[in-house]
C-alpha cells in the first residue's frame, strides 16, 4: 500500500531556530511517534546527519530503516535507503520565513508491502503525520531550551 499525506503548518520560531531543531536528529524521536532508537550515523562536511538509523512504526509494525538525509538552506529531506521489511518511502521539510514565524510545507510519502485496505492505511497515516506536526510544533518552539541539548 503507498500514500503521500502533504501538510502546511507554522511554527512561532525564527526560521534558524525551526532548521536548528531539524538537525537535532538524534532527538527524532522526542517529537515524531513514528520512530524510535535513532542512532546518526555519518555526517556530512558541514556536521550534518547523512545517514540516520531508526526502527520506524506503523500500525503495530516495527522496521529497521536507514534514512539518507540531504540537507539545503531552506529545506531538508529524507529517503528511506534501505528496510528490513521492504518498505520504501521520503519526505521533506520546507521552510519559508514570514512575520508569523516559520510557514512549513512538510510531505510524505510512505509505501508499505502489508495488505492494508487503502482507508485504512491513509487515516492511520494522516493521523499518525497530524500528530507528529503538532508534536514538532511544541518541539521547534521550545528549542534549543530542550532538557540536556546545546547547540554547537
Amino acid at each position: 500500500m503507498r500514500s503521500k499525506i502533504d501538510i502546511r503548518f507554522t511554527v512561532d520560531a525564527d526560521i534558524d531556530q525551526v532548521m536548528d531543531a531539524l538537525l537535532a536528529v538524534d532527538l527524532l524521536g522526542e517529537w515524531s511517534t513514528s520512530y524510535s532508537n535513532v542512532r546518526v550515523g555519518p555526517r556530512d562536511a558541514d556536521g550534518r546527519p547523512r545517514r540516520v538509523f531508526v526502527t520506524a512504526h506503523f500500525m503495530n509494525n516495527s522496521d529497521d530503516q536507514v534514512l539518507e538525509y540531504s540537507w539545503e538552506p531552506n529545506r531538508v529531506s529524507w529517503v528511506v535507503a534501505d528496510s528490513s521489511r521492504g518498505s520504501k518511502g521520503a519526505g521533506w521539510f520546507d521552510l519559508l520565513a514570514t512575520p508569523e514565524g516559520t510557514e512549513i510545507d512538510y510531505h510524505v510519502e510512505l509505501s508499505l508491502p502489508l495488505p492494508i485496505p487503502g482507508m485504512l492505511f491513509n487515516r492511520t497515516l494522516r493521523k499518525a503525520n497530524d500528530e507528529v506536526v503538532a508534536n514538532f510544533i511544541d518541539f521547534a518552539e521550545r528549542f534549543p531550551e530542550i532538557e540536556g541539548y546545546a547547540v554547537g
